[in-house]
């Protein structure tokens, strides 16, 4: 029997509609189940480094603008891709952890932009360190080549996505 989970799912929709062309199918399942995957180990590597993906989304975002590592909590929303509402009560436990604050604009009392703190941007270096080395792990059964091949695969493939995605009005 077969136990990889996306050849079954291939497997059964061939037998229940013999005219079925699955391989499109199987290859979005396996992208699918691979960023799952991936997903998991990356939650779990940041567990056990002691913080959160939703921290992490944060605090790295933060710390990749470089000095002053500051933003406002809607560009901080726009790039992790969470509500507004989301975005702010992350902020606030950060906040309540010391490793952001928010510093107020004495020229417009509405937008009050987030920064890291100094201990954030040392927690935000710790995390991406911790996590690029997990990352390096869970590839490390690729080679070299395959993974420069995979990333220029997925390269393509991301902008054939959004490419049509643009052409028909998404």
């Amino acid at each position: 029997m077969n136990t990889d989970p996306v050849e079954r799912l291939g497997s059964q929709w061939q037998h229940q509609l013999g005219d079925l062309d699955t391989d499109a199918m199987v290859t979005v399942a396996r992208l699918n189940r691979v960023r799952a995957l991936a997903m998991r180990q990356v939650a779990k590597s940041l567990n056990e480094a002691g913080s959160s993906l939703a921290d992490f989304d944060v605090l790295s975002t933060l710390r990749r603008q470089g000095w002053p590592y500051q933003m406002k909590p809607s560009s901080i929303a726009r790039s992790i891709m969470l509500s507004a509402s989301g975005t702010t009560s992350r902020i606030d436990q950060l906040e309540q952890t010391g490793l952001v604050k928010r510093v107020p604009d004495p020229n417009n009392r509405r937008i009050v932009p987030v920064a890291l703190t100094e201990l954030g941007v040392t927690e935000a270096e710790r995390l991406v360190r911790y996590l690029a080395q997990s990352e390096e792990e869970l590839l490390s059964c690729l080679t070299t080549q395959e993974r420069a091949t995979l990333d220029e695969i997925l390269t393509k493939l991301a902008a054939g996505i959004e490419a049509e995605g643009v052409e028909s009005g998404e």
